[in-house]
C-alpha cells in the first residue's frame, strides 16, 4: 500500500487552529434570562449550564462536528497530499532531448511528433520532482547545448523544455555526452538520461563514465525523403544531376520528383524507394552560367517528414582550371599544358594571388594560394629534422619504393614499383612515420630508408611533397606519370567544384568567393538575416545553415549569390531505431520509453469535499424546520 505524501508538510501547523474553534463553542452558549411558572425546562437548562462550564464534558453537537470535519479538510488540501508514481528522480540528472530532424516526424494516426512525445516524458520527469532531485536539460543534434542548470526549480525546467524545437540537422550523440561529462567532474552525476527516437549511429565514440539510460519514443509513421544529390560534368557546359530517393517502409512508396533550374522545371521522374532499397534518378541539363537547382519530393501517399523533400544544389560557371607551375618542371608543365580543361600560367612567378592547382620546386609561393599545392624535391621546414634528402652515389644501392596508399587521390590506379630515384630521403636518428604523424603529415609514398611523398591536410588546402624531385627520377617516362597527372587534375577540379559538385547539408554553408574584405548579408529561407565578412583572398565561411532552403548573399540590397541546402542524411530520412548503442566497452541497450506516470495530486479532492460538507452544513441549518409550506 503507498501511503499518500505531502507536498507542504509545514502546512499541518494549522491543525492548531483547531483549539480556539472548540475555544470558541464552549463560550459560545449566551441565553437571555426568563422567569417561567414550570420546572419542565429544568433538566435543559442544567444540561446548558454544564456546557457553557469549561473542562466539563460537553454534550454532541452536529454543528462542531462539520466545523472540525471542514477546517480539517481545508488544512490537508493546504498541505498539498499527493500518492506517489514512483521512486523520486536522482540527485542530479541530466536528461538530454534529440532534437534531429527525425524527431519532427508524426506519429502514425496523430498530429503529435515524436519530439512532442519526448517533451511529454520529461515535463513528467519534472512534475515528480520533490525537493531533493535537479535536472539539467540538454538537447542535440549533430551537437549538443546546454539548456538549464541542475536546479529543482519546477517553472525554469518547463520554461526551457517549451523552447525546445526540432532541428534539420542530423542526430550525434558523442557531443552532448562529453558536455555531461564535462558536468559528471562537477557533480554527483551516476545516471545520464537520453530521450530519443533511436534514430542514431550505432557506434559511439566515447568512454561512458556513468550509467547511461536510453528511452525510444513511439516510431514515427512512413516517409519517403531525398537523401543524395549531386553534379557532374559531361561536357564542357553540360552536367548530369544525380538524385537519389530513400524511404522508411518495407514496401515500396511512390512519389514524384521535379527537378527545377532557376525556378523552372526542367525535369520530373515517378520514383519509388523502400527501406534499403533506394532509387537514383539522373537528370541531364546544360548550363553557361551559375545555376542554382531545385529538387522536390513530393510522396504519393501520407508522409511524416516533411524536411527531406527539398534539395537546393548551386551550379558554378564553367571555367577552366588555374593551374601555375615552375618552368623548371618541364614534365609537368608539358603535362598539364595538353589538357583542354587546364589554363597553365607559364610565367617564371605566380601572377595571380588565387589558382586552383600549384606545382613548384619551391616552398615559398609568393602570396600566392591554391587548394591543391605539389612540392618538387622540397622538404617541409617543420620536418626538416627528421627527414634528409641527398644525392645517390655510385656506390649507393637502388632507391626501392617499398609501398604506398593506393587510395590517396594522387596515386589510384599509379603503380611506382619500378620508378628509379636519382635521390635518397633517410629518417633521421630515432625519427618514424608516427613523428610525422604527430606534425600533421601522412605518409604515402615509403621508401626502404625514408618517405618519399607526403601529405598534409591543412583547412581547405592539401599539400603534397614529393621529397624527391621527379625529374631526377624515370617516373615523368613511365605510365604512372599521366595517370598522376589526370589524378592531380581532378582533384584540383573537384576541389574547385568545376567537375563534380555535391549538395550542401544543413550546418555550415561551403566557403563562397566572393569580393575580399567586404561585408555581405546573408537572408536564410526563414527570413533572418546576418552580416559576415569576406577574408582578403575573398573567402565568406562560417556561415551558420539551421534549415532547409535557399540562402540570399547580397550586397547591399543586390544578391550576388545563392546557395542552397538539403538535410541529405539516408539515416534520418529512414526514420529506423537502433536497439543497442556501442561504444568504446561496452554496449547500452536502447529501450522503448514507458510513460511515466505523474504524481496523483488529492488536495483538490479534499478541497472538493470541503466545499460540498460546506454546501451541506448550510443546507441542514438553514432549511425550515417547522415543516410547515410557504
Amino acid at each position: 500500500m503507498t501511503w499518500p505524501s505531502f507536498g507542504f508538510p509545514i502546512g499541518a501547523w494549522f491543525f492548531l487552529s483547531l483549539i480556539p474553534l472548540v475555544i470558541l463553542y464552549f463560550l459560545k452558549l449566551k441565553r437571555p434570562r426568563l422567569e417561567v411558572p414550570s420546572l419542565a425546562l429544568w433538566q435543559s437548562v442544567v444540561n446548558d449550564q454544564r456546557v457553557n462550564s469549561p473542562f466539563q464534558k460537553f454534550r454532541r453537537n452536529l454543528l462542531l462536528l462539520l466545523q472540525l470535519l471542514l477546517l480539517m479538510l481545508v488544512i490537508l488540501a493546504l498541505m498539498q497530499p499527493f500518492i506517489s508514481a514512483g521512486p523520486e528522480t536522482a540527485e542530479y540528472l541530466p536528461v538530454l532531448i534529440d532534437c534531429s530532424a527525425s524527431m519532427s516526424s508524426k506519429v502514425d494516426g496523430s498530429d503529435k511528433t515524436r519530439l512532442d512525445l519526448a517533451k511529454e516524458q520529461v515535463k513528467a520527469m519534472i512534475e515528480n520532482l520533490r525537493g531533493s532531485g535537479k535536472i539539467a536539460l540538454f538537447s542535440f543534434a549533430s551537437g549538443g547545448r546546454r539548456l538549464t542548470e541542475f536546479t529543482d526549480d519546477a517553472q525554469i525546467l518547463m520554461r526551457a523544455l517549451d523552447r525546445v524545437q526540432p532541428t534539420h540537422r542530423a542526430s550525434k550523440l558523442d557531443e552532448v555526452l562529453r558536455m555531461a561529462e564535462a558536468y559528471a567532474r562537477t557533480s554527483p552525476i551516476e545516471r545520464v538520461t537520453v530521450i530519443t527516437d533511436g534514430n542514431l549511429k550505432d557506434r559511439v565514440d566515447f568512454e561512458l563514465p556513468f550509467t547511461l539510460d536510453i528511452q525510444r519514443v513511439e516510431e514515427g509513421g512512413d516517409n519517403l525523403g531525398i537523401t543524395e544529390m549531386n553534379a557532374r560534368r559531361s561536357g564542357p557546359e553540360s552536367w548530369d544531376i544525380f538524385v537519389r530517393v530513400g524511404g522508411s517502409t518495407a514496401e515500396p512508396a511512390f512519389g514524384d520528383l521535379t527537378l527545377k533550374m532557376d525556378g523552372e522545371v526542367v525535369g520530373r521522374e515517378t520514383v519509388s524507394a523502400s527501406k534499403g532499397d533506394s532509387e537514383r534518378v539522373v537528370f541531364s541539363i546544360d548550363a553557361t552560367d551559375t545555376t542554382l537547382l531545385q529538387a522536390t519530393l513530393a510522396p504519393t501517399n501520407y508522409d511524416s517528414l516533411d524536411v527531406d523533400n527539398t534539395v537546393w544544389l548551386t551550379l558554378p560557371k564553367p571555367r577552366p582550371l588555374k593551374a601555375w607551375t615552375s618552368p623548371e618542371l618541364y614534365s609537368w608543365q608539358h603535362a598539364l599544358s595538353v589538357q583542354a580543361e587546364v589554363e597553365v600560367d607559364s610565367q617564371k612567378e605566380p601572377s595571380a594571388a588565387e589558382y586552383d592547382l600549384i606545382v613548384t620546386d619551391a616552398e615559398d609561393l609568393q602570396g600566392s594560394e591554391a587548394p591543391i599545392v605539389i612540392y618538387n624535391g622540397v622538404i617541409p621546414e617543420d620536418v626538416a629534422d627528421l627527414v634528409s634528402v641527398g644525392d645517390v652515389d655510385v656506390d649507393d644501392t637502388r632507391v626501392q619504393i617499398v609501398d604506398w596508399v593506393s587510395t590517396a587521390p594522387l596515386l589510384r590506379h599509379v603503380r611506382l614499383r619500378d620508378v628509379q630515384i636519382g635521390q635518397k630521403a633517410r629518417y633521421a636518428e630515432n625519427a618514424t612515420a608516427s613523428k610525422l604523424e604527430e606534425r600533421g603529415y601522412e605518409v604515402l609514398v615509403h621508401g626502404a630508408e625514408g618517405p618519399l611523398m607526403l601529405q598534409k591536410r591543412q583547412g581547405l588546402e592539401t599539400k603534397y611533397y614529393f621529397l624527391f624531385h621527379t625529374d631526377r627520377s624515370t617516373l615523368p617516362y613511365r605510365i604512372a606519370f599521366p595517370i598522376l597527372v589526370s589524378n592531380v587534375i581532378e582533384s584540383a577540379l573537384q576541389r574547385a567544384s568545376l567537375s563534380e559538385v555535391n549538395a550542401a547539408p544543413t550546418g555550415v554553408l561551403p566557403p563562397l568567393n566572393l569580393e575580399p574584405e567586404r561585408e555581405f548579408t546573408v537572408q536564410g529561407p526563414n527570413g533572418e538575416a546576418d552580416t559576415f565578412r569576406s577574408t582578403a583572398s575573398g573567402l565568406l565561411t562560417g556561415v551558420q545553415a539551421e534549415v532547409v532552403g535557399k540562402y540570399d548573399i547580397k550586397d547591399g540590397a543586390d544578391v550576388v549569390a545563392s546557395i542552397g541546402t538539403g538535410l541529405l542524411s539516408a539515416l534520418e530520412t529512414s526514420l529506423e531505431s537502433v536497439t543497442e548503442l556501442q561504444f568504446a566497452e561496452l554496449t547500452v541497450k536502447t529501450d522503448e520509453t514507458q510513460m511515466i506516470d505523474s504524481d496523483q495530486q488529492l488536495w483538490w479532492v479534499l478541497a472538493a469535499l470541503a466545499f460540498v460538507l460546506l454546501m451541506v452544513e448550510w443546507w441542514y441549518f438553514q432549511r425550515d424546520k417547522t415543516g410547515v409550506t410557504k
